[in-house]
């Protein structure tokens, strides 16, 4: 056992030491994160520390917690929380967790006057300020006005709820400002979850699916759902500290025109917002706010991936289907929204052979590190960003 410690450290210690390079040179050479990275636990412990905790976590949207009492529980690298919108509007995130023996309160979604735990029946209002402790009465050194849910460090960004579980990220929001005039347009404050989708857990890890976000894969994997109407070759990258920025024309013998004579991008599964300019109505668009926040846009609807490591080489993975307010009123909404979902489904179930592959080669020791082309600028971004995380004493 002591000899393998003594392995498993020096393992660790050259895979560090090449990503602290990487970190310092901006990842000069265009290449992958060491293949260790991608598969040694102890990197996936940093990990889980340094940028999962320490970093702005996607959760969900304010419009599942619309109305007071409602309520959303997921769960952040083993930390239950719970989105929650108190009886006078205002929208809190707290650890899901009991202060008296520390069991989950909420569980899924729904709507509530006010959280009793299903362990022992202790009441907490919405506001988190316990209620009711059955058998406390008479605790020599019990507080209940001082017993309350603990309440999670959270940021809403363009209706997107961030959290940060060690309470000590710097606001996300000032890290942000370059997609701003890329996302106003679309006016995403005011659309909402249509449909979640709990794809579960996934044998590979949350780096191998990050690396799967260029377009350059389009002709190999998606060659009729994306590269026939968005050439991967095609495609832009713009990339700041925490986040990226890719874009994708329609070819132009593909668009279509609309009654008013306006041309749009194919594949609409709603209507187009009006207002787009010519580059939104004609293009999708991918913004990625690292770590595990993907989401996809055209001028009529969006898909948002979160993804969350569940060890090392698993990950877990949900998906929001986002639309419009706008278009609520279509009679046939219902059907326009199963369309979409199979488009969905269409291009991950391409992905999901691919991931699996390629985490399998990463754990069997036989891969070294790749050469990224001009095209993959977003994996040359994030192998340099999870690099100077885990490397860097001021990174996060």
């Amino acid at each position: 056992m002591h000899g393998y410690r003594n392995t498993q450290a020096a393992r660790t210690a050259a895979t560090l030491e090449a990503m602290s390079a990487m970190a310092a040179d901006g990842n000069a050479g265009w290449v992958t994160l060491p293949t260790d990275a991608y598969c040694n636990p102890d990197i996936h412990a940093l990990e889980v520390e340094r940028i999962f905790r320490a970093g702005w976590i996607a959760v969900g949207r304010t419009d599942e917690v619309r109305e007071p009492g409602s309520y959303l529980a997921r769960e952040i690298v083993g930390t239950p929380v719970a989105m929650v919108r108190d009886q006078k509007g205002r929208l809190r995130v707290f650890a899901n967790i009991c202060r008296h023996r520390w069991m989950k309160v909420l569980d899924g979604k729904g709507r509530k006057a006010v959280i009793t735990c299903p362990y022992h029946a202790w009441v907490y209002g919405l506001d988190g300020c316990l209620r009711r402790a059955p058998g406390m009465e008479c605790h020599p050194g019990f507080d209940a006005a001082a017993t309350r849910l603990e309440e999670l460090s959270f940021e809403v960004w363009h209706g997107f709820v961030f959290v940060n579980l060690d309470g000590h990220a710097d606001p996300l929001a000032p890290r942000l400002t370059g997609v701003e005039e890329t996302l106003r347009p679309y006016g995403l404050d005011n659309w909402f979850t249509a449909r979640t989708l709990n794809l579960g857990e996934a044998p590979w890890g949350w780096k191998v699916m990050q690396d799967n976000g260029e377009c350059y894969h389009h002709e190999g994997l998606h060659p009729e759902t994306f590269q026939t109407v968005f050439p991967g070759e095609r495609s832009g990258t713009t990339c700041g500290d925490d986040w990226i920025l890719q874009w994708s024309p329609a070819r132009e013998e593909s668009l279509e025109t609309l009654a008013d004579g306006t041309r749009v991008m194919p594949g609409c599964y709603f209507e187009p917002l009006d207002g787009l300019d010519t580059f939104h109505r004609t293009h999708f668009v991918l913004v990625y706010v690292l770590p595990n926040y993907l989401i996809y846009l055209q001028p009529d609807c969006g898909i948002m991936i979160r993804f969350l490591p569940v060890d090392v080489g698993r990950s877990h993975m949900e998906v929001d289907l986002l639309v419009p307010e706008s278009a609520r009123h279509l009679t046939d909404f219902e059907a326009r929204l199963d369309r979409f979902e199979s488009f969905f489904h269409r291009f991950n179930d391409e992905d999901i052979p691919a991931n699996t592959a390629i985490q399998k080669a990463l754990d069997s020791g036989r891969a070294s590190p790749a050469p990224l082309s001009r095209h993959e600028q977003h994996n040359r971004h994030v192998a340099w960003w999870v690099a100077r995380k885990l490397t860097s004493t001021s990174a996060p």
